[in-house]
């Protein structure tokens, strides 16, 4: 486990990456690199929080289905989020699917 990785190198608030979540935090670093620090400190924290999701629910953050990702959007829904950190929640986690391994 690395603490090395960006943004999390300049985040003193972020929990550390449990070691069975290596591949998740080597394509989230992946894909947060091509980013300034806001809009990858953003992200982070968005793709932390489907890991965090999935993880409660015994899912793969990395095998996520469509019905899966339709159960976080509707949970999110319900508690209020806005429509704009819905749809940048459900852009960034096909952008992590994009990243390759």
């Amino acid at each position: 486990m690395s603490d090395a990785r960006y943004p999390e190198n300049h985040m003193e608030f972020a929990p550390p990456t449990p070691d069975s979540w290596e591949e998740f935090a080597d394509r989230r670093e992946r894909l947060l690199l091509n980013y300034g620090y806001n809009t990858a400190r953003a992200y982070w924290a968005d793709l932390q929080d489907w890991a965090e999701w999935a993880y409660r629910r015994g899912k793969n953050v990395l095998a996520l289905t469509e019905q899966d990702k339709k159960e976080y959007v509707a949970l999110h829904r319900r508690r209020k989020y806005s429509e704009n950190t819905i749809r940048r929640r459900l852009i960034v986690i096909r952008l992590l699917e994009q990243t390759e391994t």
